[in-house]
C-alpha cells in the first residue's frame, strides 16, 4: 500500500513537474473513478458477488455439518473416556485432535479457494472497466484518473467523480 503510494505520487510529481515545465499556465486535469463501486453496481458485478454468494454459503453449510459432526464425537468421547483404558483413551484423543486439524485445513483451503474464484470471477469486469476509464481519460483529455480506493485522493472536486458514467458505459456495452 506504501509503495502503491509512493509510486502513485511519484507519477503525480512528473505530470505536474511536466506540465509547469511546458507552461506555467498549464492545467493537469485529474479524475478519479471508485472502481469497487462500479464493480458492485455493474449488472456483471453484480451477478458475480451473487455466484461467489451462493459458492459460500454452499462450502459454508457442508463445513458447519462436518464441524457440528465432530463435536458431537468429541461430546461423546468425554461422556465415555472415564470408561476407556488409558491406551484407548490416548488413542481417541489423537484421532479427534486429527479430525479437528484437518477439518481446520479444510476452512483454510475453502478460504484460499474462494479468494481465488472472487479474482477469476472479476478480472474480467475489471480489466472491461479499465479499459473503459482509459477510453474515457482519453476522449475527455484527462492527464490522470486516480482509483479512489487506493488512498491517494485526499481531495477531489465533485465534478472529477467518473464512476456513474463508467458505470453506464459498460451496462451500456453489454
Amino acid at each position: 500500500m506504501k509503495q502503491s503510494f509512493r509510486m502513485l505520487a511519484l507519477l503525480v510529481a512528473l505530470v505536474l513537474g511536466g506540465a509547469v515545465s511546458s507552461s506555467a499556465w498549464a492545467v493537469v486535469s485529474v479524475g478519479y473513478v471508485d472502481m469497487q463501486a462500479a464493480l458492485t453496481s455493474v449488472s456483471a458485478g453484480k451477478k458475480a458477488k451473487e455466484r461467489l454468494e451462493q459458492e459460500i454459503a454452499k462450502k459454508k453449510v457442508a463445513l458447519e455439518k462436518e464441524q457440528e459432526g465432530l463435536q458431537k464425537e468429541a461430546q461423546e468421547f468425554e461422556k465415555k473416556a472415564a470408561l476407556l483404558n488409558e491406551s484407548a483413551r490416548a488413542q481417541k484423543q489423537q484421532e479427534l485432535q486429527k479430525k479437528f486439524l484437518e477439518l481446520q485445513k479444510k476452512m483454510h483451503e475453502s478460504q484460499v479457494e474462494l479468494q481465488k474464484r472472487e479474482r477469476e470471477l472479476t478480472k474480467p469486469i475489471i480489466d472491461s472497466l479499465r479499459s473503459i476509464v482509459e477510453a474515457l481519460g482519453k476522449e475527455k483529455k484527462f492527464d490522470l484518473i486516480l482509483e479512489k480506493n487506493e488512498g491517494a485522493v485526499l481531495y477531489a472536486q465533485s465534478g472529477t467523480d467518473l464512476t456513474s458514467e463508467v458505470i453506464a458505459r459498460f451496462n451500456k456495452k453489454k
